[in-house]
């Protein structure tokens, strides 16, 4: 008699015997340890191959359980020798697995901090995302994400839990497969405002999940350059579609869609110029994968995307193609896992952004446009960088005698960027109307070599310990060499025809060795505890400095659907590159030998900034409920300050010290609420809610203010807050004549570039089985923007709106009236004092609303079978905009993404800043 589907494990009923192999229903590969038990206690696991054998009869239970995957219980109708047990994967918060470690990746339940972990494929499904931040932000309670500028390709800025740092650099550290990423942004050719991000080079569509670490007391494992969190992109080993055994399986996806100008410019006089300035863009992607399963545990994985993305700004275009592939082998005690991918990219990004000869400071400045360069000149010039990225990583590992098991892993991001900037011949330019051309030439290299030893032991019944020794050799290279001409003879632009030449070169290495031992304990699947040491060395500390330690420490109790957990580490921020180094330049000859004369003065003291964070949390997963509530605070010590040095000593510049501190504190709360489902299950609506509460304050600067005005470092208030005189009101002369602004003697606090509260909510609705429809919100309370394009505009310009109409006003009152001082005192408001133009940024944004129809069985009946599957989606972007804040967009940056300066920096500064866009895609998904 044949087994029922339901009958999933069989084996000689003469023998009462059951066997099979357990295996991921997705990845196919063997599950070792699953626990197989009867209701009477006994109990079985799966070997090293996944295989079990256990006694049974007919109508006995068996439940199969194993971490991080959902249990499942079977009938025993008939035996069956060999059968395959497909488990998936838990849905459950507390059975997900999540790398919390650099050690390993362990179950949810089992660790004491709070790490967000996204599955990008279930995401995707849902809505459309053209770069990470789109896929991330408000997804993750803690963590802020947004692209510092509207063109395509733009860095993202991170602001990561409460910012307790005085270093502008705040990105996390990015690992994928393992593999440290190179995530520094570009700009050889153009300004920082207009960098390339490295970002880009990520194919949405490759990414299986992403694992997000936000603070310390969980990225103490990967050390010295933690102190901001890791993003861990874990990248998919298959396609949407299962395959089954010996059999080719693919899936493809095909998207279309424009872009447009989000909102339109109000606050100018001359607003139809800006407006008109603007294009509509078009995109269009493709994606395939294939995976063939040769058996349980040798999968290949292949994967193609081509994408092409026009920006709103004419001539902004991004074209991307990604080819990756995965192989994975498990036999036996041995495994292999390779992965290696490559992307070509070819992007052009227009200069909007630097002052007098960028396209949007001309059309904003003066009610007539193009004062400075001529529209002609502007167009006629092109930035473009031609982009080659290898990814590859080798995992081998195998278990030895006594369960040892040992893991190697190594590495490489390798990505090679090739600039061009042209000013054609007899186009004008300042005063140059004979061309110029800049070509740049920059290779970055990671290399990531990972040792690792671990084992399990059984200390008593139901404690177990398992011990970790890991070694971690990191190394980041980056050379760039740049020649700069202009002034050639007609239209020839061979650099050796110009007759003015210069050559830049810079070039950076870094080396860290880091060395982590861990043990982890577990009680009865119930209590865990973690304790872990890094040391890290590195050739970026100063020689005086041979290694630092970063502790770890975290506790997990589970109780039923509860959580209780805490967790302490600590990490730190690497200091500039050439901080701890004092150098002499050569300034000419003399009858004695080369003038030398003081170049910088270093410290060769100097240490990282060291980071400590303690938190601690609930998560609870009642009914249609999964809640998580984060409490923490953070301590920040040896920041570096840069103190000016005297030039009657022989120096200029300054000198960088151990003497900063910050506090940082917050509350994060993540909810999921299955609101609503009918008897038949065929219809549900699902409602997420991230919220943030957020603060910090500088408590040692050696004694002195810090100042990039109106950015400050002050004891007392938030990093980098904004601090300026404040306007008191207007000044008169002696007939009464306004003329200008009266400012207050004192300094004050005029707000902050980090919000207090922030967050994101939606809902996800399905109904007849197949229509879904799901929206996110963004929102923003607290934070301030330094409007600088307002304000270079009301003193250098007569297009800013609002003033222009007040000076009108003021003109046609009468000097000494009431009315006249009233108009007056609305103009001061409105003159070039920095504190005018500091303006609250608190929003409410749709980010994306999308539409999808699972077309399952009509691809099926319609194909007869070849078509497993299909799925159309209509996803829109940045729909709506509620807004306090009178400029364009309230999340800009004039920085753009990755700040790697020597000193203090600027924040949320709205330079000339290209609006964000608004985006519309439809996609169609087929599975075979």
């Amino acid at each position: 008699m044949l087994c029922t589907l339901a009958t999933l494990f069989c084996g000689a009923m003469a023998q009462n015997i059951v066997s099979g192999i357990v295996l991921d229903a997705e990845t196919k590969e063997p599950l070792i340890g699953a626990v197989i038990a009867k209701p009477n206690g006994e109990k079985t696991v799966s070997d090293m191959n996944g295989e079990f054998k256990i006694n049974a009869k007919q109508g006995d239970k068996l439940n199969v359980t194993y971490v991080g995957y959902e249990n499942k219980e079977v009938n025993i109708a008939n035996t069956q020798q060999n059968t395959v047990v497909a488990l998936t994967k838990g849905v459950m918060l507390k059975e997900v697995n999540v790398v919390a470690s650099i050690a390993s990746a362990r179950n949810k339940k089992a660790i004491g901090a709070d790490v967000a972990h996204l599955d990008a494929t279930k995401l995707l499904d849902k809505g459309q995302a053209s770069n990470l931040s789109d896929l991330l932000d408000g997804r993750v309670s803690g963590m802020q994400m947004f692209q510092s500028n509207g063109k395509v390709g733009m860095p993202i800025r991170f602001n990561v839990r409460s910012g307790a740092t005085l270093s502008m650099d705040r990105d996390p550290i990015v690992y994928i497969d393992g593999v440290r990423y190179n995530n520094s942004h570009t700009s050889d050719i153009n300004t920082a405002q207009d960098a390339m991000s490295a970002l880009n080079d990520l194919p949405m569509d490759d990414i299986a999940s992403i694992d997000i670490i936000k603070g310390p007391a969980a990225a103490a494992s990967y050390g010295a350059e933690a102190a901001n969190g890791v993003i861990v992109i874990t990248t998919k080993r298959q396609s949407t579609a299962n395959a089954e055994r010996g059999k080719l399986s693919a899936s493809a996806k095909v998207s279309v869609g424009w872009s447009t100008k989000a909102r339109e410019y109000t606050q100018f006089v001359n607003n139809t110029d800006i407006n008109n300035f603007f294009v509509t863009g078009h995109n269009a992607s493709a994606y395939a994968s294939f995976t063939k399963n040769f058996a349980p545990g040798n999968q290949l994985f292949f994967s193609l995307n081509e994408n092409h993305t026009g920006g709103i700004v004419p001539g902004n275009k991004d074209v991307r193609h990604a080819l990756r592939a995965a192989y994975d082998l498990k036999q036996g005690a041995f495994a292999l896992n390779l992965a290696v991918g490559y992307v070509n990219g070819n992007i052009s990004i227009p200069q909007t952004a630097q002052g007098r000869n960028d396209a949007i400071w001309n059309l904003m400045r003066a009610q007539k446009p193009w004062g400075y360069v001529s529209e002609r000149t502007w167009r006629a010039m092109k930035w473009k960088y031609d982009n080659d990225r290898l990814t590859a990583s080798l995992r081998l590992a195998y278990v030895l005698p006594y369960d040892i098991k040992l893991e190697t892993q190594m590495g490489m991001d390798l990505n090679h960027i090739e600039g061009l900037y042209s000013l054609p011949y007899g186009y004008l330019l300042g005063t140059n109307d004979e061309g110029a051309k800049t070509l740049s030439n920059r290779r970055n290299q990671n290399i990531t070599w990972d040792w690792k030893a671990s084992r399990q032991f059984e200390l008593a019944p139901k404690w177990h310990l398992t011990a970790t020794l890991l070694s971690q050799i990191v190394q980041r290279r980056e050379t760039m060499n740049k020649t700069i001409a202009s002034i050639f003879p007609a239209d020839i632009d061979n650099i050796a025809a110009a007759a003015q030449r210069s050559v830049e070169e810079t070039s950076f290495e870094q080396r860290t060795w880091g060395v982590y031992g861990e043990a982890f304990l577990n009680y009865d699947n119930r209590l865990f505890v973690n304790a872990g040491l890094r040391r890290d060395a590195s050739n970026l500390i100063g020689r005086n400095v041979a290694s630092i330690y970063y502790p770890s420490l975290s506790v997990a109790y589970n109780m039923g659907n509860a959580k209780v957990r805490t967790a302490y580490g600590e990490s730190g921020r690497l200091p500039y590159p050439t901080d701890a180094f004092t150098y002499y330049q050569v300034k000419g000859m003399s009858a004695y030998g080369p003038l030398l004369v003081p170049g910088q003065k270093g410290n060769d003291n100097i240490r990282p900034e060291r980071m400590r964070e303690i938190e601690a949390g609930l998560d609870w997963t009642p009914a249609r409920h999964q809640l998580g509530l984060t409490a923490y605070a953070q301590l920040t010590t040896d920041a570096i300050i840069y103190t000016p040095l005297l030039s009657s000593n022989g120096w200029i510049g300054n000198e960088p010290h151990n003497v900063g501190r910050v506090n940082g504190w917050g509350v994060e709360l993540s909810w999921n609420w299955k609101a609503w489902q009918n008897a038949s299950k065929t219809a549900d609506l699902n409602i997420f809610v991230t919220a943030n509460y957020q603060g910090n304050r500088v408590m040692d600067t050696g004694g002195v203010d810090i100042e990039n005005l109106p950015n400050v470092l002050k004891e007392g208030q938030p990093a980098y807050a904004f601090y300026y005189k404040e306007v008191t009101g207007a000044k008169y002369d002696a007939t009464g004549k306004y003329i200008g602004a009266s400012e207050s003697d004192e300094y004050h606090y005029l707000g902050k570039p980090f919000p207090d509260f922030n967050g994101a909510f939606g809902f996800e609705l399905r109904l007849l089985s197949n229509l879904t429809l799901s929206t996110k919100f963004n929102w923003a309370l607290g934070a301030s923007v330094y409007n600088q394009s307002f304000y270079n505009t009301a003193g250098l310009g007569d297009n800013l709106k609002k003033r222009e109409d007040l000076r009108a006003q003021l003109a046609a009152e009468t000097i000494g009236t009431e009315a006249y001082r009233n108009v007056a005192e609305q103009l001061a408001r409105t003159e070039r004092s920095r504190a005018n133009y500091v303006e609250k940024a608190d929003f409410l944004r749709l980010s994306s609303i999308s539409l999808g129809y699972n077309a399952n069985a009509l691809a099926q009946r319609l194909t007869k079978g070849a078509v497993k599957g299909a799925k159309l989606l209509f996803t829109a972007q940045n729909l709506l905009l509620f807004t306090n804040y009178s400029g364009i967009e309230p999340q800009v940056e004039a920085n753009g993404g990755t700040r790697q300066t020597r000193g203090m920096g600027s924040l949320s500064r709205d330079v000339t800043n290209a609006p964000s866009a608004k985006t519309f895609t439809g996609t169609l998904q087929i599975e075979f």
